[in-house]
């Protein structure tokens, strides 16, 4: 990747990659749910509405917030205020007693959590090149991935007390509330390289700032309408809210359909493992689809993960063997997982002006977000709703 100084801010803007993936795998993925639901004896539907309610916060401040970044034309000091948010609610919540309250500050470290991957995805081509964005965003999702399989060491160490079985000297089993300071003291310490790097400007030089314009919504709509070219970018951010629906709520609430349908256990490891499979074959897809973007195009490549994605989850629906759902549908949801991210963010970054980037993944985070509003409450409500059905009202959210 070029000469070691000027590969430097890809190197730590893959680390922040790491940072916000093992939050988010500790955090949204597995832990705090468990902890509302299993030790706190909360119906998921608590859960789902805080998300919500936080994701609908994020939604209603991103747009904004990217077309502020795109004036001043600086993205890190809101990467870090943003930063410095999710980290103090990760911390924060290995001390709390009360549902509540703790109900509370994930609602914020969420929106400090969402609200960085605006500023952060704005940031790759100022550091790679149009014909390399693919594969740097790949490269960043696979050190993300590195990030998910260290959590989920980490989670498992923390909460059961145990690596694969072995007993850890001198660490009990914790349980979820157990695994959150070393998840936070984690991201943090992945996050500094790019906090403490100056404003990477490698790939294109600074941010130009954008036009004084104020932002207006009609404007805005009418304008990805009647525009040809930003129509592509519309259709796009529309896509992007009925996949990243399906994708945020499954991924939300993956590890309580595993443990109560599939049948796997946070406390014998066999939930942390079939994580792992994810995380790892996650890797692997994140590098495969961003070389793949670059030689074909992101758009082809990003149909291609949406595709192997459908299979994933519809086989997840109806195979509830564990050892079969590990060993075959892991692999499979971990290689379409790693993809995701890695496709959009060039494809994004290909069909805006340069200038307007902050705007348009605030605008694309802002779908993803209502994505995620309308998702955990559909599965809440489905679930709250067919609660005498068993585990078939689980099996009946996934399907929806």
């Amino acid at each position: 990747m070029r000469s070691s100084s000027s590969s430097w801010p890809i190197h730590a803007w893959a680390l922040y990659d790491f940072a916000s993936t093992a939050f988010y795998m500790n955090f949204i993925s597995t832990y705090f749910a468990l902890w509302v639901v299993k030790d706190q004896g909360a119906s998921d539907l608590v859960y789902g509405a805080t998300k919500s309610v936080s994701m609908l916060l994020v939604a209603l401040f991103s747009p904004l917030m990217g077309a502020w970044s795109d004036r001043l034309g600086r993205r890190k000091p809101f990467l870090v205020g943003c930063t410095a948010v999710f980290v103090a609610g990760g911390l924060a919540l290995g001390l709390v007693r009360e549902l509540w309250l703790g109900l509370l500050i994930f609602g914020l470290a969420n929106i400090g959590l969402q609200l960085s991957a605006v500023f952060y995805n704005a940031m790759l081509p100022q550091i790679a090149t149009p014909n390399r964005m693919g594969r740097v965003s790949g490269y960043g999702r696979a050190i993300g991935q590195i990030g998910s399989l260290t959590a989920v060491v980490v989670g498992m160490a923390f909460a059961t007390g145990q690596l694969f079985g072995n007993a850890i000297p001198l660490l009990g089993a914790g349980g979820s509330q157990a695994v959150f300071w070393p998840t936070a003291g984690l991201a943090l310490l992945a996050a500094l390289p790019l906090l403490l790097t100056p404003e990477p400007r490698v790939a294109e030089g600074p941010v130009t700032p954008a036009p004084q314009h104020p932002v207006s919504w009609v404007a805005l709509v009418n304008e990805l309408f009647h525009n040809p070219a930003l129509r592509g970018a519309g259709l796009l951010l529309i896509s992007s809210f009925l996949f990243f629906d399906t994708i945020n709520t499954i991924r939300d609430f993956m590890s309580i359909y595993l443990v109560k349908v599939v049948g796997l256990s946070e406390t014998d490891g066999s939930l942390q493992r079939f994580l792992m499979r994810v995380v790892f074959c996650a890797l692997l897809g994140a590098l495969g689809w961003g070389w793949l973007a670059d030689r074909f195009s992101p758009k082809r490549a990003l149909v291609g993960v949406l595709s192997v994605m459908f299979i994933g989850f519809t086989g997840l629906v109806f195979i509830h063997d564990a050892t079969l759902a590990s060993r075959l549908l892991g692999p499979t949801l971990g290689v379409a997982f790693g993809g995701v991210l890695v496709t959009v963010r060039p494809l994004l970054s290909e069909l805006v002006p340069a200038e307007r980037r902050g705007e348009f993944f605030g605008l694309f985070v802002l779908c993803n977000d209502f994505a995620a509003i309308l998702g955990p409450l559909t599965w809440g409500l489905i679930v709250h709703v067919l609660a005498n059905w068993g585990v078939l009202a689980y099996q009946v959210a996934l399907a929806t």
